[in-house]
């Protein structure tokens, strides 16, 4: 405790060096404007090395200079007071390691600040994609494949079925035609039956040769009456047939190819108002349909999907780009 104590009063009345170079001037005879002079220094710096005052517009290394030049004009050793000076002006720093930690502690809050902005910036792209694709998918319904299946299957069967009005028609034409060739066969049939003719004969028998050509004309009569009659069954068939041609023309189909550059919600819809396509189609997919026109087509990506109609290309580009697509085929000028 004494040793650390005499260090103290040690340093406490050792001169300073402004106290030195001030006593050194004062023996040597020389005011301060005639050292300032020899300095070329301003009277402001001399006398704030005498006074032991840092300029705070200076740095310390060219004031502990200025010291050294005043010692040396004085002729007076520079080592006690420039020793006396790094004593007197050593400015204490924080140690390098908690330095290099606060540094790092405002860098890590820095990066903390921009994680934060990077998040919301994520989270509001997340939210606008999300509702772009609301926007998107809204209206849009996505059907059971089993139904698409089935779709298929009725569409194969459709050329033999052809419209149900064209048997329906056609059933009560044949239905009369064999009513009246029926009728034309029992006409033909009672009056050429021996049991029907044998009362004629009894009637007749005076009149000779009469009879027989009574029967003859009987005879000669029912061919030409059932012939008239299957005329007339001929005609009511050949009516029916022509109507039921006329009916399966009427409903012909029509194939429609679409080609698919990239995935596609699509949904079609033939004259008889049944879905004969709908659903995602992968990219490169060639699907080739058929059905009754008109057919009313929806298009989720119409930019990347391709048509033929009747082995004629479709023209589909004044739809939008991204925009659902509507439209009828064949279209309209």
């Amino acid at each position: 405790m004494s040793t650390n104590e005499n260090q103290v009063d040690e340093q406490n009345t050792a001169p300073t060096p402004g106290e030195m170079l001030r006593d050194a001037r004062e023996k040597a005879g020389l005011s301060q404007q005639q050292m300032a002079d020899k300095l070329f220094l301003k009277l402001k710096n001399v006398v704030d090395i005498e006074n032991d005052h840092l300029d705070e517009a200076m740095s310390a290394t060219f004031q502990k200079g200025y010291v050294r030049m005043y010692a040396r004009q004085l002729g007076i050793q520079e080592a006690p007071v420039i020793d006396s000076f790094n004593r007197l002006h050593t400015v204490t720093r924080p140690p390098a390691r908690l330095q290099s930690f606060s540094k790092r502690v405002a860098k890590q809050a820095h990066d903390d600040r921009w994680m934060m902005v990077t998040w919301i910036m994520l989270l509001l792209l997340v939210v606008a994609l999300v509702a772009w694709w609301y926007q998107q998918s809204d209206g849009l319904t996505f059907s059971d494949p089993t139904a698409e299946k089935e779709a298929a299957t009725t569409l194969s069967e459709s050329p033999q079925a052809a419209d149900p009005a064209v048997s329906e028609s056609a059933q009560p034409s044949l239905s009369a035609a064999e009513e009246a060739s029926d009728t034309a066969i029992e006409t033909a049939a009672a009056e050429t039956n021996p049991e029907d003719t044998a009362p004629l004969h009894a009637d007749i028998q005076p009149e000779g040769d009469q009879p027989e050509a009574d029967v003859s004309d009987v005879a000669e009569s029912a061919p030409e009456q059932s012939s008239g009659d299957m005329t007339g069954v001929d005609d009511a068939s050949a009516a029916g047939d022509n109507a039921e041609t006329t009916d399966i023309t009427g409903a012909a189909t029509v194939e429609l190819v679409f080609t698919f550059a990239e995935d596609c919600w699509i949904n079609i819809e033939d004259a008889t108002g049944e879905a004969i396509a709908y659903g995602v189609k992968a990219s490169g997919r060639v699907m080739p349909v058929s059905g009754q026109p008109p057919f009313k087509v929806t298009l989720g990506a119409p930019d990347g999907v391709s048509i033929t109609y009747d082995d004629e290309a479709v023209d589909i580009s004044a739809f939008q780009v991204g925009r659902i697509a509507r439209f009828t085929l064949p279209m309209q000028d």
